[in-house]
């Protein structure tokens, strides 16, 4: 029939990976990551399968080389090359180093799948984000959060740049990374940046940081920032408050808001989920018709390098979070807090086929 022509029966067909989707922001991804990213793992997986053959045929003929020399030699000429102890350790090394080398090659080897998941993604989220080629609105941006002290002076680079409207919004997502000073563990520091319309009933300036230390050394600064806190246990032990108006702080910062920004920093900023040490930082201020949320990540490497298929699948979770986070902010504060976050786990169904939606 059909059916069986259909991209995801193809898939298992032609052994190419598929993507279980398990929140309500993934229904549907799994066709994008069939038709951009499905194709690169199947070349990766027969790449590696030919390599695991050829790394077994090395390491039989030098097992069997080893074999034949410790096991002949006492029928070994004593006028052939073999017959020296030098030569026939020389031997069994140059077939060690063949064996190993072999099995270094593929395990050393890594597919490309960066920019086909961020393709991917782009696609899944095309109806509410585009690529904006306006990149002097981001560095606008930057160094608008730099001057409130939102952000350390830094020369950032801008390497993703979305705008969209969702109701009523304008939304923008900002990706852009820093090089560090010399002498920290952590050799760039990454930042995604978060920017929405604010409805117009909200009034002056309130500021939430993780770091609360550098939220005081703005305050400092600033007589008409007061500290404030949410009657939520968990909230308060992560985030500082400073505002210049208690109203407007109660209105945005509802104990549902609360436990939203609690959720994006176990999903984006939770130091758990990075390695080697770093401390991700979230931030946000509503002012002047605008929330900005920063969440600053120090961070070692290259960003979307060469992976397995199995970190690509991170990596496509990771920034669908990212473009689910936007709309999740916007509902919560334009009235829509009974929609549920896009990050939320799917509704178990009794039906064991799965949906796929486009």
């Amino acid at each position: 029939s059909a059916a069986l022509f259909s991209p995801i029966n193809l898939s298992y067909q032609l052994g190419m990976s598929t993507f279980s989707e398990k929140t309500l922001a993934e229904q549907g991804f799994g066709a994008c990551w069939t038709r951009e990213v499905a194709p690169l793992v199947g070349r990766y997986e027969a790449r590696r399968r030919r390599r695991i053959m050829v790394a077994s045929l090395i390491t039989g003929v030098a097992v069997g080389l080893g074999v034949v020399v410790v096991m002949l030699q006492p029928q070994i000429a004593a006028s052939g090359i073999l017959a020296r102890p030098l030569n026939q350790a020389l031997v069994l090394v140059l077939a060690a180093l063949a064996a190993i080398g072999a099995w270094v090659t593929l395990l050393r080897g890594h597919g490309a799948f960066g920019g086909a998941v961020r393709a991917a993604v782009e696609m899944h989220f095309a109806s509410l984000f585009t690529a904006d080629t306006n990149i002097a609105f981001g560095e606008v941006v930057l160094q608008d959060l730099v001057t409130d002290g939102m952000l350390h002076d830094r020369d950032y680079a801008l390497t993703a740049n979305y705008a969209g409207t969702y109701g009523d919004c304008r939304i923008r997502m900002i990706e852009a990374a820093a090089d560090m000073a010399s002498g920290h563990r952590h050799d760039r520091v990454d930042l995604l940046v978060f920017r929405i319309t604010l409805p117009p009933e909200f009034d002056g300036e309130t500021r939430v940081d993780s770091r609360v230390d550098r939220l005081t050394s703005v305050m400092d600064g600033r007589p008409d920032l007061v500290p404030w806190h949410v009657d939520h246990e968990p909230f308060d032990g992560i985030f500082g408050i400073g505002t210049t108006d208690i109203g407007g702080a109660e209105r945005i910062l509802t104990s549902g808001f609360a436990e939203m920004l609690l959720q994006i920093q176990e999903r984006l900023a939770s130091p758990l989920g990075q390695s080697g040490g770093a401390q991700p930082r979230l931030a946000m201020q509503a002012a002047n018709g605008s929330l900005v949320m920063v969440i600053e990540t120090p961070a070692r490497g290259r960003i979307d390098g060469k992976t397995t298929p199995a970190d690509a699948e991170a990596r496509a979770r990771e920034l669908i979070v990212q473009f689910a986070t936007v709309p999740a902010l916007v509902d919560d504060l334009h009235g829509r807090a009974n929609n549920l976050p896009a990050f939320s786990r799917l509704p178990m169904t009794d039906d064991p086929q799965p949906v796929v939606s486009v």
